[in-house]
């Protein structure tokens, strides 16, 4: 199942609404985008040539990563010991891109959360596939 437009339009400020209230964090949408959260200027890029079914996972996926970063900094160093530079395609060694993936992995079970406490819908067979295709970049690149 996929939202319609105007379904998912309304899960979208949803989710852009809960980021600002409650981490200050807001959402840009280009064509030129890829999917990302950048923790030092709290702002989400989304990629728009995504159908709006994935807009939203994405954004989910997104926000998963601003539940995570907001605990304080010891936990994300016990969590996340090998962590460099925060994350990203950073090569760095193969105890640094277990822990990407690994962090990836949770901000797709924090998305699943997130779209329980907001009340979305999600197909969670559309909503794997999704997460499986995006983790499966991750795992290529380890």
């Amino acid at each position: 199942m996929s939202y319609g437009r105007e379904q998912s339009k309304k899960y979208l400020d949803k989710i852009e609404s809960f980021l600002y209230n409650v981490y200050s964090v807001t959402v840009d949408y280009a064509t030129v985008f890829e999917d990302c959260y950048y923790h030092e200027s709290s702002i989400i890029e989304i990629n728009s040539r995504q159908n709006y079914t994935s807009r939203v996972h994405s954004l989910l996926h997104e926000a998963g990563h601003v539940i995570m970063r907001a605990q304080p900094e010891s936990e994300w160093v016990r969590k996340f010991p090998h962590m460099k530079n925060g994350s990203g395609f950073i090569r760095g060694n193969i105890k640094h891109r277990i822990d990407v993936f690994r962090e990836e992995v949770l901000a797709w079970e924090e998305a699943e959360k997130l779209a329980r406490y907001l009340g979305i819908e999600l197909d969670l067979d559309v909503y794997a596939r999704h997460r499986t295709d995006a983790l499966k970049t991750y795992s290529d690149w380890i």
